[in-house]
């Protein structure tokens, strides 16, 4: 009874949640926490069958072309990424990113201020602290970069507007996909064990009804350098166990994942900078704690909607690249997020 009761407060929230989203473009906490609830209690059931509801209003793109920075998305290879990512739930393609862009991203990164996130034990007084990355003496575990910073850089809008990203999205979410998430940040080694609070456990992703987390490397990636970490085949439904999902939205220690799924399921990302890991963070990730150098990476987001989570609002500048103006002005509801 109870359970029942507790699963129709949860569809109220999400159907006044949804209806406050087509009315307003905002979403509501509650209504993501229903989310959640639902995925959670489904096994990811839920979110494929709102996702083949997304699809069926579907508008394609109307890209000339499907080549860019992940090679031509349009014939045989394009084919074998959208089997990889339906079968494992990731793809990756080295040095995908020019040095060049790697190089200049590197320098406003060293330049520009971030965000020093607060870690485990400590309190967080609700100010944000920024600094200066400094390589020798890190502050914390996790520095993160101001989103409005990100769409102003011109490498990044580049990748705004590439056209093999948004061509793989769009196969593999089935739906015109939208930029949302973006996000730039170190982990160091200020210390050597696993924080939370850095994303350093195991854990699902769930801003979104469905999406694909593309992540690159802006430093060469060893074992010791904090490596991204994923569980093969996780990303489907049902593919993560009742026992971790009745936790709900939580971190899961390595012991607890391992000797369910078996280590040959892990799959731990060394590779040199410039690679790009294109992934459905559905399944369980991590970024693995750093004992030897320092990482930066980039991360863009396509989803199928922007019905989820709030997040604060960002603004693209009024200076864009000429590709990234030109495909804002074919397809603005793919930048809505941003503008």
């Amino acid at each position: 009874m109870k359970k029942a009761i507790f699963a129709l407060a949860h569809s109220i929230f999400l159907a006044a949640g949804l209806a406050w989203y087509l009315i307003s473009g905002k979403n509501t906490i509650r209504a993501h926490r229903a989310l959640v609830y639902f995925f959670c209690n489904s096994g990811g059931r839920f979110n494929e069958w709102c996702s083949r509801v997304v699809s069926a209003r579907h508008k394609p793109l109307k890209l000339a072309s499907k080549n860019g920075v992940l090679g031509d998305m349009s014939g045989v290879d394009g084919q074998s990424a959208l089997q990889q990512l339906n079968e494992k739930g990731y793809v990756t393609f080295e040095r995908a990113l020019p040095a060049d862009a790697c190089e200049r991203l590197m320098r406003f990164a060293l330049n520009t201020p971030a965000n020093i996130r607060p870690m485990d034990g400590e309190v967080n007084s609700g100010k944000p602290r920024t600094a200066i990355y400094e390589e020798s003496k890190p502050e914390a575990v996790r520095y993160d970069y101001a989103v409005n910073d990100l769409l102003a850089n011109s490498d990044v809008q580049t990748l705004l507007s590439d056209r093999s990203l948004l061509a793989l999205a769009e196969m593999y979410l089935g739906a015109r996909p939208r930029f949302d998430v973006l996000s730039m940040w170190w982990h160091t080694n200020f210390h050597s064990h696993p924080d939370s609070e850095a994303a350093q456990f195991y854990h699902f992703d769930l801003d979104r009804l469905k999406w694909l987390k593309v992540f690159i490397y802006l430093t060469d990636v060893g074992p010791h350098d904090g490596p991204h970490s994923f569980i093969e085949g996780s990303h489907r439904p049902e593919g993560i166990p009742q026992s971790f999902l009745s936790k709900g939205y939580v971190r899961l220690s390595d012991e607890e994942v391992l000797s369910h799924y078996g280590a040959q399921r892990e799959i731990r990302f060394s590779a040199p900078k410039g690679t790009i890991i294109v992934e459905d963070t559905r399944g369980l990730h991590k970024g693995s704690a750093v004992s030897g150098n320092s990482r930066l990476i980039l991360q863009l987001q396509l989803s199928n909607s922007l019905f989820g989570a709030a997040y604060p609002k960002s603004q693209l500048p009024a200076k864009r690249t000429p590709e990234l103006a030109n495909m804002i002005r074919q397809s603005k509801d793919v930048y809505r997020a941003y503008i």
